[in-house]
């Protein structure tokens, strides 16, 4: 029995130690389970922690911030009554500077070869906003059917008119080749010396109008045409518009030679304003094309400019006469003087020679001083002394 007994103790005192350490065990896991933060860096506490926490199934995120999303701008789609989409409004352009008005007008007058004409100054002028092209031409007119239209009236009405013209470009007569409808006039035949008195007065008239007015007038040739009656009549119009209407103070200008050839012969293509050779004239021989307008109108620019500096440069502003002096007795006060520009300077002095004999300001020889050069007012020389130029007696 008591052999028994030492062996129950026996046992019993081996295992006390050993639930010590489990006890201490388990105290160190709940420790570390509920550590603060600031022991959750300590390896042993980490141990334990992880022997005695349980794992979450899924840790949580990390926190980012909140991205924001703008929605992209929808388009609206309009659609009509029956259900189809209508045209979308083109977007608004960005908003130009305004254009300052046209200040120098031009009227172009007579038939349809000057209306011809009104479109090709309207393209070379193009690049001057201050020129406006206004035409007043009407299709089949001339200075012989008046009673058509009645071209003197309509000159004067528009001169007369509330718009202002500075310039008048007359081109007329492709259909003047036929008789006068005046009962007084039918026997006349078509450039017959009496016809051509009454059509010279009626070129006169019509230039008058404008010269009257104080509006420069450009009167442009007829071109050859095609058919040899027409082109015969042509010319002499040309003749008749050249000495009429220059002694109204006309400028003229011809065509004949810019759209003829070598032979003074109608061609239908020719070289155009930039030297390449295109169709310059319509399929009926006798009006221009487009090209051919614009070729015209190349050979009145010239003229049209030179009024144009001439109308919109500013005046010289007048010299001011001497101003009276309220003061009796006291001149009168002239204006002061505009500064003047220094003269130029010149490119070389005065030229003086190295060789010639020295000459004096009276123009006699120069000759050489007698003897020492004496500074005036000075004490006479002493022998020996540094200003004695004497020669040692011997």
């Amino acid at each position: 029995m008591p052999s028994a007994r030492r062996q129950k103790d026996s046992g019993s005192s081996r295992a006390a130690p050993v639930r010590a350490f489990v006890a201490l065990l388990l105290a160190l896991g709940l420790c570390a389970a509920w550590a603060p933060p600031a022991l959750a860096q300590n390896p042993i506490a980490d141990f334990f922690g992880s022997l005695f926490t349980p794992r979450r199934a899924n840790p949580p995120a990390e926190r980012r911030p909140h991205k924001r999303y703008r929605r992209p701008p929808t388009t609206v789609v309009r659609r009509g009554p029956n259900g189809e989409a209508a045209p979308q409004p083109a977007p608004a352009a960005p908003a130009e500077a305004p254009k300052a008005p046209p200040s120098f007008f031009i009227a172009v007058i007579g038939d349809s070869q000057a209306n011809l004409l009104a479109d090709g100054l309207a393209q070379v002028l193009a690049d001057d906003p201050r020129v406006a092209i206004l035409d007043r031409a009407k299709d089949d007119t001339g200075l012989v059917r008046d009673d058509f239209y009645d071209w003197r009236a309509a000159a004067k009405a528009l001169a007369d008119g509330p718009q202002h013209i500075d310039v008048a470009v007359i081109q007329i007569g492709i259909n003047d080749n036929q008789k006068f409808r005046q009962p007084d006039l039918r026997g006349l035949d078509p450039l017959s010396k009496p016809f051509n008195d009454i059509y010279a007065k009626r070129v006169e008239e019509l230039a008058r109008i404008f010269r009257d007015k104080h509006i420069p007038v450009i009167w442009v040739g007829l071109p050859i045409m095609r058919s040899h009656t027409l082109s015969n009549a042509a010319l002499v119009f040309n003749d008749i518009d050249r000495q009429y209407a220059e002694a109204q103070g006309a400028h003229y200008v011809d065509l004949w030679e810019a759209f003829s050839d070598e032979n003074s012969a109608f061609r239908a293509s020719g070289p155009d304003i930039n030297g390449v050779i295109v169709r310059l004239r319509s399929v009926d021989g006798v009006h221009f094309n487009k090209a051919g307008a614009v070729k015209a109108a190349h050979f009145v620019e010239p003229e049209i400019r030179k009024i144009i500096e001439a109308a919109l440069k500013p005046p010289e502003i007048p010299t001011q006469p001497a101003t009276p002096s309220t003061t009796p007795g006291a001149p009168a006060t002239l204006p002061a003087a505009p500064p003047q520009a220094p003269a130029p300077k010149p490119i070389a002095g005065k030229v003086e020679s190295l060789t010639a004999a020295a000459v004096s300001p009276g123009g006699a020889l120069a000759a050489a001083p007698s003897g020492p050069p004496v500074a005036p007012d000075a004490a006479p020389v002493q022998p020996g002394r540094a200003d004695d130029f004497s020669w040692p007696a011997k």
